[in-house]
């Protein structure tokens, strides 16, 4: 790879960062446990004081069965836990994180937000990938994919940005997972 290459890379990965930080610092900088991701066009539920008015409804046209059967008690008024799985995708909308997904099978989940903002996921059991989105930049599609084997080498390691959509995905492997369950599930019984 040529030096210039090299510094272009650098130069695009620190302004990347710099606007996720700058972002968060003008959104107060907190992020909202959002649950899990709706199956249906629904507001998700929020805690930490924000309002109904904050929160993006977001609408998901593909779930596959294997993941909502995954999600479903299997004790009566139980809680939900977190499924077993090799890797798991953190949905990020804005300021609103969602319960890591288990990904259970190949399958597309697709990401409405209320103002036409359109994202379309690709994934496997061990991969993700930005298959489609409406921005105007397409530069979270042409980040390609993460997988458990090439997240750290990649530039962003295990995220796909869309910046113009305010979409972060995540490839989560099973101990960082249950790391973002746990601290969804104490955020939400202590706002």
């Amino acid at each position: 790879m040529k030096r210039k290459d090299f510094l272009i890379i650098v130069l695009v990965v620190a302004l990347a960062g710099g606007l996720l930080l700058l972002s968060g610092q003008l959104s107060g900088g907190r992020h909202t446990p959002g649950g899990q991701l709706p199956t249906a066009t629904t507001s998700p539920s929020t805690t930490n004081g924000a309002n109904a008015t904050d929160t993006p409804v977001v609408e998901v046209t593909a779930t596959p069965a294997a993941t909502e059967q995954a999600w479903a008690s299997e004790t009566p008024g139980a809680a939900a836990t977190l499924p077993p799985a090799e890797a798991y995708l953190s949905v990020q909308i804005d300021q609103l994180v969602y319960d890591p997904i288990p990904l259970l099978e190949e399958n597309q989940l697709e990401l409405t937000q209320p103002d036409g903002k359109r994202n379309v996921v690709a994934f496997t059991r061990d991969s993700i990938v930005m298959h489609a989105s409406n921005c105007d930049n397409q530069d979270c599609v042409h980040q390609g994919k993460v997988t458990l084997d090439n997240r750290e080498n990649r530039v962003l390691m295990n995220m796909i940005i869309c910046l113009p959509n305010r979409v972060v995905l995540t490839l989560l492997d099973a101990q960082e997972a249950q790391k973002q369950w746990e601290e969804h599930a104490a955020q939400r019984e202590n706002p």
